[in-house]
């Protein structure tokens, strides 16, 4: 059973759509002047070329929902810097680019052959071809940001009351160091999230704590640093946290697309995150499952009078009615959604703390993105209002969009797994 597809409302396709344009009017120019391969797999991976580097229409096919770039304009907004800044489009391009370039890379250690409904880049180009080009234009994603800092000097400094070279504009030379920085350290955390992604392929079964941790890393630091590459810079460290819970969850529900998906949106085929093996988080839950269920059995089969310990025996006829399997997927799949439903809720708390006045559309792109449909066939139980926002913030939207997030699937007659609690709730 999969999750059937849900476009996004018009409004956050048109600011998807404004900064797709923008970010792309950025990488533009940066094609023209890196190695003819580079600009091919990057260009390719992009959606701006097709494998023989002839031009695609712009109807968004083959292309990334362009989520971090949005997130960058829409904190802007939200936090009332002005749009028309030349560092916001070169951030946007910068975050949208190492994003492009960690799922180049992810795509050959994984072994994936199909990344939105095209053949992989590495099966275009070649995996060493596809190495080489992450490797090389990872340095052009910070180099986009000094881009914007003016070249004469005279547009730079004057001369002060007592003679002295002055920057005209303080704030337009600190602004890109800031930017590098906080690109750099997601840069840093996106390795991080690599090396241990890695070190899970040796772990028969991995604790959901540690599948989180590569969640914060690989998608909750560029989440975070897009946030924080746009709002001003008092509530940067607010929204990039804000940001950090919003990737998680983001990529919590990207767990449960990878499975149930359905591949006429994912542009992967079905269940492609079994057919490779990938621990994701549902796989996490399903696995610790398991090996609950290979316990009760043994201790069932025990001999002597361990075989009635704990109401062992009466609960057998339910494991046999049951297949395991099934039993796994219903498991893994509501208990994923619950776990989704926590991240986001910590997400929005993060939000409580920016004192921002987003319209719709800032609302919906900061918010709607971690609510795709709950898989058809659950119960949406347990619903409940999350706590008021702080006045000012305008939240009609925001709390009927959020309220989706609360409604947690679980299947009649299980119960929470405490072994595996959801993260805590932010302080």
């Amino acid at each position: 059973m999969s999750i059937p597809p849900s476009a996004p409302p018009a409004h956050v396709l048109r600011l998807l759509s404004r900064a797709r344009h923008r970010t792309d009017a950025v990488i533009a120019p940066l094609l023209e002047r890196v190695h003819p391969l580079h600009a091919r797999v990057l260009a390719y991976q992009w959606g701006l070329w097709d494998a023989r580097a002839r031009p695609l229409p712009d109807d968004g096919r083959g292309r990334g929902k362009g989520l971090r770039a949005a997130l960058v304009f829409a904190s802007a907004r939200a936090t009332g810097r002005p749009g028309a800044d030349s560092l916001l489009s070169a951030g946007a391009a910068a975050v949208e680019m190492l994003h492009t370039l960690s799922l180049l890379h992810d795509d050959v250690m994984d072994g994936d052959e199909v990344r939105r409904g095209r053949p992989a880049a590495w099966r275009v180009f070649g995996p060493d071809a596809v190495e080489e080009a992450v490797r090389a234009l990872t340095p052009h994603a910070v180099e986009l940001l000094f881009d914007t800092v003016p070249t004469d000097v005279e547009d730079v400094v004057t001369t002060g009351s007592c003679g002295l070279p002055t920057p005209r504009d303080p704030e337009a030379l600190r602004a890109p160091a800031r930017a590098a920085a906080a690109l750099g350290d997601a840069l840093v955390r996106l390795a991080q999230g690599q090396a241990l992604d890695l070190a899970l392929e040796r772990e028969p079964s991995p604790g959901t704590a540690t599948i989180l941790r590569v969640h914060a890393d690989k998608t909750g630091s560029l989440f975070a640093c897009a946030c924080a590459l746009g709002a001003v810079p008092a509530a940067a460290a607010d929204l990039a946290a804000f940001g950090e819970q919003l990737g998680i969850a983001f990529q919590i529900v990207d767990d449960i697309l990878g499975i149930w998906g359905d591949p006429a949106v994912t542009g992967k085929p079905a269940a492609a995150d079994l057919s490779t093996s990938k621990k994701s988080y549902p796989v996490a839950l399903a696995l610790a499952l398991a090996l609950a269920l290979a316990l009760a059995l043994a201790l069932a089969l025990a001999p002597g009078p361990d075989r009635a310990e704990d109401g062992i025996l009466r609960r057998l006829p339910h494991l046999y009615a049951l297949p395991v399997t099934r039993v796994q997927h219903l498991r893994g799949r509501h208990q994923t959604i619950g776990h989704r439903t926590t991240a986001g809720r910590d997400a929005r708390h993060r939000l409580s703390h920016v004192p921002i006045e987003p319209g719709e559309e800032t609302e919906a792109v900061l918010t709607r993105q971690i609510t795709p449909p709950v898989p058809t066939g659950t119960k949406n139980r347990n619903t409940a209002r999350l706590p008021a926002q702080r006045p000012g913030l305008h939240h009609r939207h925001l709390e009927t969009t959020l309220g989706q997030l609360h409604r947690r699937g679980q299947p009649s007659g299980t119960t929470p797994d405490h072994d595996h609690p959801p993260p805590a709730p932010c302080p």
